[in-house]
């Protein structure tokens, strides 16, 4: 069974092995809310909130290669989004816009000045910029 938790402060070091296990490019701090997904006590999905004042930033969405297709990062997105009141940006692969328009993020059409200079440093991906709610 997953199981979806708000990582103790303490316990960022072990979702940064996990990252670097599957050599994801992000990494987690101390002042990030991370979110992962446990599979018999071991981390298989992670997840990086920032506050950047006018919103939060979701970055570093992963989710083990053996794990996916399972509905495990809906889940964790889901359970991650239920805990928040506050909006919420993120800037997702092409390859995966649908699976975040199906829990509810929206394409940005207007940019404030944070999320454009924020999309500026990422823009040369392939990705596409998304709100929530």
């Amino acid at each position: 069974m997953h199981i979806v938790e708000l990582l103790d402060e303490l316990k960022i070091p072990l979702v940064n092995k996990f990252y670097k296990k599957h050599n994801v490019r992000g990494r987690a701090n101390k002042q990030d809310k991370v979110w992962v997904t446990y599979y018999n006590n071991e981390i298989v999905a992670a997840c990086r909130l920032q506050d950047k004042t006018d919103f939060l930033f979701l970055s570093t969405v992963f989710v083990a290669l053996e794990h996916r297709g399972k509905g495990v990062a809906k889940q964790l997105l889901s359970t991650l989004l239920k805990s928040q009141d506050k909006k919420i940006n993120t800037f997702a692969y092409k390859n995966v816009v649908d699976l975040y328009c199906a829990i509810g993020f929206n394409q940005v059409l207007t940019y404030t000045l944070a999320l454009q200079v924020l999309f500026d440093t990422y823009k040369h991906r392939n990705i596409v910029a998304l709100e929530y709610p």
